[in-house]
This record gives C-alpha cells, sequence and structure tokens, in this order.
C-alpha cells in the first residue's frame, strides 16, 4: 500500500501513542490493552511494516494480539493478575464510595468480571 510520507509518520504515532495506552492498561483495570494494541497493529501495518514485525514479535506485548487474533482467549495467568486488580480496585471503590448505589454497582461489576474471566475461555501458557 503506497501512502504518503506524513500519513505514514502519522499512523506510527498513533501507534506508539496506542502501544503507551496499552501499556499503562496492563497494570490498570479497567483500562483495557488488548484493544490499544489491536489499534497499534492496525496503525503500523499502514504506517511502516518495520514497526508492525517488530509489535509482532514483541514478548509482552504480542501474546495480547495473537490471543485476540486467534480467538484464544486470556492465560490463566492474565486471568489472575486482571481478577486481582479488578477486586483491589472495586474493594478500594466500595469502601471510598459514600452511596449504597456506588457500593452496589462496584459490587456487580466485580461479579460481572469474575464471571466472565472464569467462564471465558482460557488461552495455553
Amino acid at each position: 500500500m503506497n501512502i504518503s510520507p506524513w500519513k505514514s509518520r502519522l499512523y506510527v504515532a498513533a501507534g506508539f501513542l496506542s502501544i503507551g495506552v496499552g501499556v499503562v492498561g496492563i497494570w490498570t483495570p479497567l483500562l483495557p490493552t488488548t484493544e490499544f494494541l489491536l489499534l497499534a497493529a492496525f496503525c503500523f501495518a499502514r504506517g511502516s511494516e518495520r514497526w508492525h514485525q517488530w509489535l509482532m514479535a514483541h514478548p509482552t506485548l504480542s501474546p495480547y494480539i495473537r490471543a485476540f487474533r486467534d480467538k484464544q482467549g486470556l492465560t490463566r495467568g492474565q486471568k489472575l493478575r486482571l481478577a486481582a486488580l479488578v477486586t483491589a480496585t472495586l474493594l478500594v471503590t466500595a469502601i471510598l464510595i459514600p452511596s449504597i448505589i456506588g457500593k452496589t454497582i462496584a459490587g456487580l461489576t466485580w461479579i460481572a468480571l469474575m464471571t466472565f474471566f472464569y467462564f471465558g475461555p482460557t488461552a495455553k501458557q
């Protein structure tokens, strides 16, 4: 695909921005990681084959993209890390929120996410 140099640079910049947000999402509950890494792969595929290859070969970032692409689901380790982070975040939220409605929403969110983690597909390590 032939695109202008400025458009290529724009795609690469958007790819790195997406990686930055995706990496923050690894440690931040409720901020998606996979979606931003998929966006980065999309941008790099259109902006720079070299950066696309780098992302797809990255030992930490590529498993998120491959798991989505291959419809494998999250690994057991990813599920456990996410469950721990979500539990800690929603527990703090439920403690600090003064209203019963907020506490109920935090509890229901926790139940929904734990159900998804438990019953969702699990990828092999």
